[in-house]
């Protein structure tokens, strides 16, 4: 179920058709096989691919031809160069994506029963209580934003969706990967759901939120405000998955709303070299590190750093290419100094405004193409 919050970025772009995706595509994501998506109503087998990746150095795409009938036709890739081949059918499969086969496999999770409000666009998956209080549990794509934000009981609304809805309309916006935990089965973060509603007025823990057009950083007791700009997104984002590396390109994606391949181009690469080095070194740690936490039967740490591993074996399979070749993109360099700056603005900010927590980010922040907030298990935030 790796794929989902991939899946609900690619409902939220403006696309000229409906969005397909193809096995190799599901793969890459969420290293799942479609087949656990089809049972469960997440995708609806649409009609075969009619162009393939180029699989040559020149071609991007390649035509796909077909020869014969029935279970014995057969299909090859035309490439003008000479240089297609055989295809396997099952590589030409596509699939619709069906918002609300997942809309009812996070109501699942919840516990509670799906309702439809806006068809196609959201659902309520179920409730949370917080004292004598209650409040619906929505999932939304972005085009339901303004008509739910209308309605009276949106103040009623905990909304799982992204920032493009309209935050400020609804009692609180949370992430589905924050909201949820994805892996072989999905789990409901119910604390993360609670973290998100109306806060009192008593300053208790750590926190780092946005509350209107400006964002709140607690710390040790003390408390000050920030502008709401670029980089305390940025370190929210990571605040909300400690010990995770976040691939700067998907940082400043889901910022401005859109899906993290719109970003690649053909005039550059999508990660250089020292980036590559840098994603495949972590994963090397990484590797080292669950074997220690292995032997020490640790496992919340296992857990931490197997979802660390999976989201960067996602990002490298997203800039690798066949034979670990780069692929190309016009912006990943300025895309990682673009986020590595703003955030490095925000930290010289709270130098000033509130030193300690300042620098406790800095020295907990590791920057570059794949930002990551380390920290034990005994510092949580409010995000």
């Amino acid at each position: 179920m790796r794929a989902i919050p991939t899946l609900l970025r690619l409902l939220d772009c403006d696309w000229p058709s409906e969005p397909r995706v193809t096995r190799s595509d599901i793969w890459s994501i969420g290293r799942d096989e479609p087949d656990i998506y089809e049972t469960t109503g997440i995708l609806v087998p649409a009609v075969p691919a009619t162009k393939v990746d180029g699989t040559c150095d020149f071609c991007s795409s390649h035509e796909v031809a077909r020869d014969g009938v029935g279970e014995e036709a057969q299909f090859y890739e035309v490439c003008p160069y000479g240089e297609g081949g055989p295809i396997d059918p099952s590589e030409l499969r596509t699939w619709a994506i069906d918002p609300a086969g997942i809309a009812g496999v996070l109501a699942a999770s919840v516990g509670g029963d799906i309702t439809t409000l806006l068809p196609g666009k959201a659902w309520q998956i179920g409730d949370v209580a917080i004292g004598e209080e209650s409040f619906a549990i929505i999932l939304a794509l972005r085009s339901a934003g303004s008509s739910l934000a209308e309605r009276s009981a949106a103040k009623r609304m905990l909304a799982i969706g992204f920032n493009s809805l309209p935050v400020d309309a609804f009692a609180g916006v949370v992430a589905p990967d924050a909201a949820f935990r994805f892996g072989d089965s999905v789990e409901f973060r119910r604390h993360r759901i609670e973290q998100a509603l109306p806060r009192s007025e008593v300053r208790t823990g750590n926190a780092f939120y946005r509350k209107g057009q400006m964002w709140v950083v607690r710390y040790q007791g003390e408390e000050t405000f920030l502008e709401n700009n670029v980089g305390p997104l940025y370190i929210a984002r990571l605040l909300a998955s400690p010990n995770r590396a976040v691939p700067a390109v998907t940082l400043l994606a889901s910022r401005i709303g859109i899906d993290e391949r719109k970003l690649t181009g053909s005039s550059g690469e999508l990660a250089d070299e020292s980036a590559v080095e840098q994603c495949r070194q972590r994963y090397a740690d990484l590797m080292h590190e669950l074997e220690d936490a292995e032997a020490n039967n640790d496992t919340a740490r296992m857990d931490h750093l197997q979802a660390e591993q999976d989201e960067l074996t996602s990002h490298l399979a997203s800039v690798l290419g066949k034979g670990g070749r780069r692929r190309e993109s016009n912006d990943a360099e300025k895309v990682r100094k673009s986020v590595s700056n703003a955030i490095r603005r925000t930290l010289d900010v709270l130098d000033n405004e509130l030193p300690a927590a300042g620098k406790h980010l800095r020295s907990s922040l590791t920057l570059g193409a794949c930002p990551v907030y380390g920290t034990d298990e005994s510092m949580n935030w409010i995000v």
